[in-house]
């Protein structure tokens, strides 16, 4: 073990490289702030090209965030050198510790990027690492961009989810591509229209059509079905039971809310009616089973997709389409309005029910994939923007290189 200055350590523990030195330490023991005063320890620069130059003069004072030293925050602080090119244009040297324009270093962007994926709280994460939510959500954004753009397009996919999410109020809808195989958000774009939807696909693939997509699964949206026809004629169209029991589950709370006002019962009870009964708590079951007793049409509602659920997971493909026939027969009987929508959507729609059942897809990728999703805008409840929205899906569940590949100083 060698031993090393005080200075010696500073540098090696802030990753400095030469000829840059710590020449002067400000301590604040109020407010608990070191600022480390880098100095450039040169009078030339020698370029990428292998080019000297003379220091010409120095950059206005800077100040970066770092990684906290004991209980400190820590600020390198540098006056960058500036040197005149081959054309007597003044250039200032890059800081090697941190990306142009941002107030942080890489070291510290790397730390916040591993704190964002443990914790998955940006306000929590400020509060660790004694910074703004607004330089936590800027480091989001950098890792995200980069990472997206290290990926570059995706070609060749074979299995494809399309699906929306209404991220803010206002029926504000954000449209997703999902590698169903990866189980990974490859983007998004804002709005759910048939141009929105060809941009979502050129965006990832930069292919108008990708003849290698064997299989889509989507909503019964028809600017994503008509889409997926054009971008993807060999595909099979998939609605899988995600997407079903979606629909269903919306009838039921559909109902319960129409009937409620007539019936208190119904108060408090959105999610005793809409879980499995596998999943109810105590209280919930307890609920369930007095509307259940008084069988009251968000009861029925309920049953109806219980019914469907026992049709839908049927082994033999070629029975399908009768007991689809006689469930709808039995579901329009019960003259619940918003379930009749929803069979006769499901009747208008058949084909793609029928191709879910005889290929066996599963739904289980993309409800864990959708229930991430969800989980985000239940955490932010909501999001201001949609690019904001997008950053987070992507950096989450986008499955991306977050941390860049040069080592970090």
């Amino acid at each position: 073990m060698m031993t090393k200055s005080k200075s010696d350590v500073l540098e090696a523990m802030l990753g400095l490289p030469a000829p840059y030195v710590v020449d002067r330490i400000d301590l604040d023991e109020v407010e608990l702030f070191v600022r480390l005063h880098a100095r450039y320890g040169s009078d030339a620069y020698v370029d990428s090209n292998g080019v000297g130059h003379r220091i010409y003069d120095h950059a206005p004072v800077r100040e970066w965030q770092h990684l906290p030293l004991f209980q400190y925050k820590a600020l390198i602080v540098c006056s960058l050198p500036r040197y005149l090119d081959g054309d007597g244009k003044v250039k200032t040297v890059a800081a090697p510790w941190a990306t142009e324009r941002r107030g942080y270093t890489h070291l510290f962007a790397a730390h916040i990027i591993e704190a964002l994926l443990a914790v998955k709280v940006q306000s929590k994460v400020a509060e660790l690492y004694r910074t703004t939510p607004y330089t936590v959500r800027s480091i989001m954004e950098e890792a995200v961009e980069r990472a997206m753009e290290e990926r570059g397009l995706v070609p060749g996919l074979k299995q494809v989810s399309i699906d929306e999410k209404a991220y803010a109020r206002g029926h504000r809808y954000a449209s997703i591509l999902i590698d169903s195989v990866q189980g990974r958000i490859l983007d998004m774009v804002e709005d759910r229209t048939e141009e929105s939807t060809r941009e979502l696909f050129l965006k990832i693939t930069g292919e108008q059509v990708c003849p290698t997509i064997e299989r889509v699964n989507l909503d019964m949206w028809k600017p994503y079905m008509k889409v997926a026809e054009e971008v993807a004629p060999n595909a099979l169209q998939v609605h899988d039971k995600f997407h079903l029991f979606k629909k269903l589950s919306e009838a039921i709370d559909s109902t319960r809310r129409s009937e409620v006002k007539q019936h208190p019962e119904l108060k408090e009870s959105r999610y005793a009616v809409l879980k499995n009964a596998e999943n109810r708590t105590a209280k919930q079951e307890e609920k369930f089973q007095q509307i259940d007793a008084l069988n009251l049409k968000t009861a029925q509602a309920w049953r109806i997709r219980e019914n469907f659920k026992e049709v839908f997971s049927e082994r033999d493909p070629d029975q399908m389409p009768t007991l689809l026939d006689q469930w709808a027969a039995n579901a329009l009987k019960a003259g619940i309005s918003a379930v009749t929508k929803v069979v006769e959507t499901f009747k208008r729609h058949l084909k793609g029910i029928l191709n879910a059942a005889r290929s066996g897809t599963t739904s289980a990728a993309h409800e864990r994939t959708n229930g991430s999703i969800q989980s985000i805008l239940a955490k932010a409840r909501g999001f201001i923007s949609f690019e904001r929205f997008r950053i987070n899906a992507l950096f989450y569940f986008g499955k991306l290189n977050l941390l860049p590949t040069k080592d970090f100083v």
